[in-house]
């Protein structure tokens, strides 16, 4: 039953973020060519800015999930009541703050944003209208956290695949019509606050007859759920400087131009990392549930399970973009953005050690020892905020070692990211989640890393002499090639990644979730 709930969220995660993948991939291009460069650029920075204060939603929600999946499990309905009115009077406060922040941002938007003179009049405008998206997103996300708490990522998915077309499409529209950014902005704060109204709706359904109400809210299950997602926000918070920065960077030294192309090749490596998130999400109540049972033994099998299928998940991706990086580029975009290959290839590198270990963070989230993850995290954005700044500034190393082709600023800018990325994300958080479950570092490594890691090398050989000898010029033959590469991978790894026992078991498991789609449906009838 377990491993089939975790089967159901992981592949529901997956049609969401192929979705979104989708989506992404027709509508960029259409946005870029649309807006331009300056206005897209815009689009980018403020979310970046803006998205920060998002981050308290990345510290309560981790908290809110558990404790609504502990009280729902014992049948504390009047704790779970409690737990859900707590939470939204955190939220609301927390909208409050976020949206005296927006105004602040928005009054200082001149002087903090580097950007054409021509958009000094809309930036305060689209900074307020971000801002109260997030604001009001607060309060009323607090029936996302409750569904994934129950268990539910079916659910809430579904909700968000729909929102996710809408939101596309009211897109193409506004910019059709002759809207610009303001006007985008009034179109995704509608499409999140229907999201919103969906989701709560969705939640009443089921756990009906759950009060709430201010006079349910306790001071015990306010500091239960700020002392937990305290660390949980810290680490949110260096997640996004490491992450969300570049394009502040990017855009205070080098201009808000050049955030496109980085943008470009940085939204191909995070879809990378939503494959991977997308199905390691799941594991932190199972982890939970693990520690409680006392199963220490498997604890450790899913932390080396987990990176092992992390592996082999996301390097033919990360291998494919490396390779016909610029193809793709030239495809998508144009060829005036082919030179964005080099950020791609720099970026997707580190990523391809650090991604694995998505599993350990989330193991260690669900058994209460993530606030090692997060000193490494903060470590990590801290590395890379000043590395960024540093070969923004002064970027004659990376000229000297890459040339001029790209900007040497834009490389520098990539490289501080990188560097960190590698040796936090990647080296340092294995090593740590190693020692916190007792696990042997060198079966860890063989077996969650370079084992697979060989195995997923195979769609390298194919894809070089691809390369070489036809290099791929619209979509049908870039999807070809890679199609032809990725069945090689795949032939490799379900004969030499995954034995007969893991088959035996992949098999049942579906088989299991078949026959409960099958009763569900006479269940309906």
């Amino acid at each position: 039953m377990r491993s089939l709930k975790v089967l159901k969220n992981v592949i529901t995660n997956y049609l969401r973020f192929l979705t979104a993948a989708v989506i992404g991939f027709a509508l960029t291009p259409f946005m870029v060519h649309a807006m331009g460069d300056r206005d897209y650029g815009l689009w980018v920075t403020v979310f970046s800015l803006t998205g920060y204060f998002g981050l308290f939603d990345q510290g309560i929600r981790p908290s809110l999930v558990r404790y609504v999946s502990r009280d729902h499990a014992a049948g504390d309905r009047d704790g779970l009541a409690r737990t859900i009115s707590s939470a939204f009077a955190l939220y609301g406060g927390v909208g409050a703050i976020t949206m005296l922040g927006a105004a602040v941002v928005a009054w200082n938007s001149a002087a903090w944003i580097r950007v054409d003179p021509a958009l000094h009049a809309i930036a305060p405008t689209l900074v307020l209208l971000v801002g109260a998206s997030i604001a009001i997103g607060f309060p009323l996300g607090v029936y996302g956290a409750v569904l994934s708490g129950l268990q539910r990522y079916d659910v809430a998915n579904g909700i968000g695949i729909v929102i996710g077309v809408l939101r596309a499409f009211a897109f193409v529209g506004v910019l059709r019509a002759g809207g610009g950014l303001v006007e985008l902005a009034w179109a995704s704060l509608a499409m999140n606050l229907l999201g919103h109204a969906w989701t709560w709706w969705a939640a009443q359904r089921l756990l009906p007859g759950i009060p709430f109400g201010l006079h349910l809210v306790g001071r015990a299950h306010m500091r239960r759920i700020a002392s937990y997602g305290g660390w949980a926000f810290i680490g949110a918070l260096a997640t996004n400087i490491a992450f969300q920065t570049d394009a502040l960077v990017i855009t205070s030294f080098l201009g808000a131009a050049l955030v496109t192309p980085f943008a470009l090749a940085s939204g191909l490596v995070d879809n990378a990392r939503s494959l991977v998130h997308s199905a390691v999400w799941v594991l932190s109540p199972t982890a939970s549930e693990m520690e409680t049972l006392g199963e220490t033994r498997k604890l450790r099998e899913m932390l080396v399970a987990g990176s092992k299928y992390s592996v082999l998940v996301c390097w033919p991706v990360l291998l494919g973009l490396i390779v016909f990086g610029a193809d793709l580029f030239t495809i998508w975009v144009g060829p005036g953005y082919a030179s964005a290959a080099l950020v791609l290839t720099i970026l997707a590198v580190p990523t391809m050690v650090a991604l694995p270990q998505a599993t350990a963070s989330s193991v260690l989230f669900g058994i209460s020892r993530h606030k090692g993850v997060v000193v490494l995290s903060l470590l990590a954005a801290v590395v890379n905020l000043a590395l960024s700044i540093w070969w923004a500034r002064d970027p004659s190393l990376m000229r000297a070692v890459f040339g001029s082709a790209v900007d040497p600023g834009l490389v520098g800018v990539a490289m501080g990211t990188a560097l960190p990325l590698f040796v936090f994300s990647g080296v340092a958080t294995a090593v740590f989640a190693c020692h916190a479950l007792e696990q042997p570092l060198g079966d860890y490594l063989w077996r969650g890393l370079m084992r697979p890691g060989l195995v997923s090398a195979v769609f390298v050989p194919p894809a070089m002499l691809i390369h070489s000898l036809w290099r791929p010029t619209d979509w049908w033959a870039l999807l070809a090639a890679c199609a032809g590469c990725w069945l090689v991978f795949a032939w490799t790894a379900f004969h030499w990644g995954i034995d007969a026992s893991e088959r035996a078991r992949w098999a049942r498991m579906f088989r299991g979730l078949a026959g409960a789609r099958a009763a569900a449906a006479e269940e309906r009838a």
